[in-house]
This record gives structure tokens, sequence and C-alpha cells, in this order.
């Protein structure tokens, strides 16, 4: 970085001059596209962050092709699992994101080039690779981050990583998850341009030409064999079917040899459901028009020990079907690309001071989302698309607790309010009726992969502990699970929450909780103390061959308990850690 900071030659700028008569693209085309979209005069810059209009044929081929990627194994949870802002570098006052909308909002000039759309070379954005003058790229578009610095998350140091040059691969791998478009909107310098020449573009664009002429003459005596063998490829899972009089119950055999599956439903009409079922690679789509009209949504049952899930449709005539009816069989591969659906506040339940219960369903709709995996949840804030990641939690752990209003299509989320954070405050103020947007599910937690332990531990702080409640929830169920032992930490007795329910569970033989205060009140009667290998030696115990741990927490709570837990003597194939 340093040496490219320093080439100022006159030859650096003979070929910046190069690259930017090279370009398809110059400064009048990008201003001309902009005026054909009616883009508002004011904010040029939203083209280039939501549009591919602009943006040069390789850089779209090579978004395009990243979101056809399919997941794999290795791939990290992505963003926090409660959406806690606390885990990040500590921002000096009047540096929040809210402060950072503000300033957006405040007509300063975030973009250093007076928010005209300019063609950025490498050469260029390597000029610009000081904390002072800072010019940062991400799939193509150029930001201005100079003023962002001290607003960033992650601090100053993390974000000068990516300063100077194409910062794309770096992003991805660090944090995909945030919605930068919207953060960085008003900090767009234009678009990058890597210098290809026209001849180049041309040349491959009438080798596509050819091409397709020879695949014209072929498709119809290959497109037969290509799908015969993608149907070959496909996970073995096949849909079967019982029923009584008044219902139907759709399910699927040989689920247990893909522990990482799970299921979305949508409903067409009283007649017609699709199923998709998302694996590793594949999605198997299902769509079946069934013999009769069945009420929605259906009630569905897992059964934690053979992964297998009955959705049950109430028939609205009640009667013995002679068939099931009629299905047909699809695929398509998988992509790490993610859909938003608009979901409707149910409900919404205080569970102690700072933290609340929200119920959610979306309109014919239903998603089973595996344990441990998490959603985005997103609102426009002040003119601001703001996004965190949350959880699903159970709806309850014992029937006497069931979530308000709650329904087989629901979604669960324990919210935290932080005072001054971006999006809490506005998601725990929903009232029934209200809407906001949320994802698929994320994330790659697979929780079968610990299932060799009989001996579950796990360590909560705070809002952590909605990462643990799915987990407990399975394990109860699972007849190979000798104890689960739950060690719930917080502040004090106004940041407790689900105490009630934690407690009536506890009578479960074994199922365990301990309630632990940092900054404990007169009154409490319970343990107090932070994390300490001493407690920890106490409560979990030295390295066993049976046990394995889970920890989620704020990011000080995750370093000690990890510190603690490899001190007595744990391996960490028998730890894992949600990101809070």
């Amino acid at each position: 970085m340093e040496s490219m900071k320093k080439n100022d030659s006159s030859e650096t700028q003979s070929r910046d001059e190069n690259e930017k008569e090279k370009c398809h693209y110059d400064i009048d085309d990008v201003q001309d596209k902009i005026k054909k979209v009616d883009v508002k005069t004011f904010s040029p810059t939203n083209l280039l962050a939501r549009s591919t209009l602009t943006l040069p044929t390789d850089v779209v081929k090579s978004i395009q092709s990243e979101q056809m990627k399919a997941k794999t194994k290795t791939m990290p949870s992505s963003g926090s699992a409660t959406g806690n802002p606390q885990n990040k570098t500590a921002l000096a006052p009047g540096h929040s994101l809210m402060d950072w909308i503000r300033l957006g909002n405040s007509g300063v000039d975030l973009t250093g080039v007076g928010g005209v759309p300019q063609v950025v070379t490498l050469s260029e954005l390597a000029n610009h690779n000081k904390q002072t003058d800072a010019w940062i790229a991400i799939r193509g578009v150029v930001f201005n981050v100079t003023r962002y610095m001290d607003f960033h998350p992650g601090g100053v140091d993390e974000l000068m990583r990516g300063v100077g040059k194409d910062a794309t691969k770096l992003f991805d791998n660090v944090h995909s998850w945030v919605n930068y478009q919207s953060i960085l909107q008003k900090c767009i310098v234009g678009r990058l341009n890597r210098g290809i020449s026209s001849a180049s573009s041309t040349s491959l664009v009438t080798e596509k030409s050819n091409n397709s002429l020879t695949l014209g003459r072929n498709i119809r005596s290959t497109v037969q064999k290509a799908v015969d063998e993608n149907l070959s490829n496909l996970p073995n899972v096949n849909m079967d079917w019982r029923q009584t009089s008044n219902s139907i119950t759709l399910f699927y055999q040989g689920v247990r040899d893909y522990p990482d599956i799970y299921y979305r439903l949508q409903r067409l009409s009283d007649l017609k459901i699709i199923f998709r079922l998302i694996f590793e690679k594949h999605i198997i789509i299902h769509e079946i028009e069934l013999i009769a009209d069945v009420e929605w949504p259906p009630t569905y049952k897992r059964d934690f020990e053979t992964m297998q899930v009955d959705f049950t449709f109430t028939k609205k005539l009640k009667n013995i079907w002679k068939s099931q009816g009629n299905h047909t069989l699809s695929q398509e591969s998988f992509t790490n690309k993610r859909t938003y659906k608009e979901y409707e506040v149910l409900s919404n339940t205080p569970l102690c001071k700072l933290v609340h219960l929200l119920v959610l369903r979306a309109k014919n709709f239903l998603e089973v989302i595996p344990v441990g995996r998490h959603i985005e949840v997103k609102m426009n804030i002040m003119g601001m698309e703001i996004s965190r990641s949350y959880t699903p939690v159970p709806p309850c752990l014992h029937p006497e607790d069931m979530a308000p209003n709650y329904k087989p299509d629901c979604i669960c989320l324990m919210i935290k309010r932080y005072p001054n954070g971006a999006l809490s405050p506005s998601i725990t103020k929903l009232q029934p009726g209200q809407t906001l947007i949320m994802s698929n599910g994320l994330g790659a937690f697979v929780t079968e992969s610990f299932d060799r332990y009989p001996v579950i531990h796990m360590l909560a702080g705070g809002t952590g502990l909605t990462a643990m409640l799915g987990i407990i929830q399975r394990a109860l169920a699972r007849r190979s699970v000798k104890l689960i032992n739950l060690l719930n930490f917080n502040k004090d007795e106004d940041n407790m929450f689900y105490v009630t329910q934690l407690d009536r569970v506890s009578a479960e033989k074994k199922f365990k909780v301990t309630h632990i205060l940092s900054h404990a009140g007169d009154k409490w009667e319970g343990r107090c103390g932070t994390v300490s290998d001493k407690l920890l030696k106490e409560l979990i115990g030295e390295c066993s061959p049976e046990g394995c741990i889970f920890t989620c927490g704020p990011k000080g709570f995750m370093l000690s308990a990890k510190k603690c837990i490899q001190i007595l003597g744990w391996k960490s194939h028998q730890m894992y850690n949600f990101d809070d």
C-alpha cells in the first residue's frame, strides 16, 4: 500500500488517462443513464448503489456469479445472533449510527466530489489511502469513507484495511451481511474502472454470439440429459402422507441423512401448496395440488430423534380421500442470496424492562428455521434502511408459557431495547398490525453435529440466552441427552428475562438452570459474580468426553468464557461460540 502511495510518476498519470479513455462508459454516459431512470438530482448516488445499470459488464457478471455460489459447510455464521450492538469498538459520543444518519441528511457533501458520479481507476483509488482521504471500492462502486471513519463500529484501523483498494473480498470475509449500500449511500464517488479495453469487450460479445449459435443447434439433444442428471443428483428424500377424516399429514422420509435441511411452505390457494426443502447445495421444490380444500396454516411437529417434520392440514370437508392429489417435482441450486418478506406483528410482550417478545407472521408463508440459525430484520429509520440479526426462539419451553397470539406459521423474536440503538427502540415499540421486513434463515450452525454428547453445558450472557432456547427445546425432547446445564448471566434483576419460564422447565430432572448476577441488589438470593475459571470449575467442571459447551453473549463475556473453558481443559471441537 505504501509503495502504491509513493508512485506518483508521470507514467502513472499517463496510464490513468489511458484507462479512462478505454472505459466504455464515460462521465456523460453515467449522468445520461441517471437521467433516463429519473433519479432525483439531489441523490444521483442511489442509482450506483442499488442498480447494475451503470456498472461494467464484468462487474455485473461477478456480482451474479457470487450470488449463484453454493453455500459451503465451512461458511461461518454471519451476523450477531441477538442484534447486540455492544460487540464493536466503543464509539465517541455523537458518533452513533443515528448520528451518522443525521449527518447524511444534513446536506453535507460526503462524496468529496460534489455528488457528481466519477469513473475511478485502480491507481486513482490507490491514491486515496489515508485516514484523512479515504476511498474504498466494494462490488464495483467507490465510496468516500473519510467522514465515516469515526462512525465505523469496527474502529478506524479495521476500516483502513480496505482503504485505497478494491475491498470486496475483505468485506465479504468479515461482514458480508452488512447493508453497506444504505449506510454509505451518501458517500458514493462513482464506479470503479479496472481498465478493460473496448476491444476485449467486443471480442467477448462476438464469442458469445458464436457460442449461442452452437448452443441453439444442440439444445434439444442436451436439455433432457441435463434434467435427468440434475434429478439423479438430488438428495434421496421422499414425500409420504397419511390421513384421518379431519386432516391430512404430509412428511418426508429419509431426511435423517441431511441434518442441515430446513423447510419453506407457501400457500397458493386452498388446494395448492409449494414445499421447498433447502439442502446444502440444492433446493427441492414440490408443488402439490390436493384433492380437496384445506385450511391454512398447517400445524407442524418436529421429531428431534428422527429429524422428521410432520405438516398436518385440516380438511375443510371432513371425509376420507382416495388419494393425496397431484404434485410436480423440480429443483434449483442453492445460493446465498437472501430473500425477504413482510411480517406483521401479532403481539409485543415485555419480558422485563428492556426485553420484548415479538410474535410475527408473514401472509401465506411458513418457514421452519433450523435451531441456532438467525435472521436479518430491516426497518426504515429516518430514511435509511437499518438491519440487525436476531435468533428466532421457540414460542415456549412449557405449554403453559405459550407466546401470545402464536400460530404455527409465526416467528418469535426476543429483542432487547438499547436506548441509544439505531433499530431496537423502533422494533420494541411496534404494535399489533404494524410490519417489518425479515430475511430467510441464515448461518451455518448444525446442531446435529453435537448430538454425540449426552451432556450439554450453556453459558448465556444477557440476550445470549436467545441462542440457547432452541437448543434447550430440542435437547429436552431427545432421550439420549442426560443433562442440560444452563448458566444464565445477567447484570441485575432489571435485566433478567424469561426466568419464570426457565424455572418451570427446570422441574425436568435433566434440565438445570443457575441464574448469576454481576451487580445484584440487596434482595437477590441467588448466585453473584462474573465468568471465572473458579466459578465454571464449580458449575461445569473440567473437560469431560461426554460434554459440549455452547456460549453466547457480549464480546467481553465471550472472551472471558472461552479463556476459562480452555483453562479447564475443554477442547475446541467440544465448544461452539455464537456471535451475540
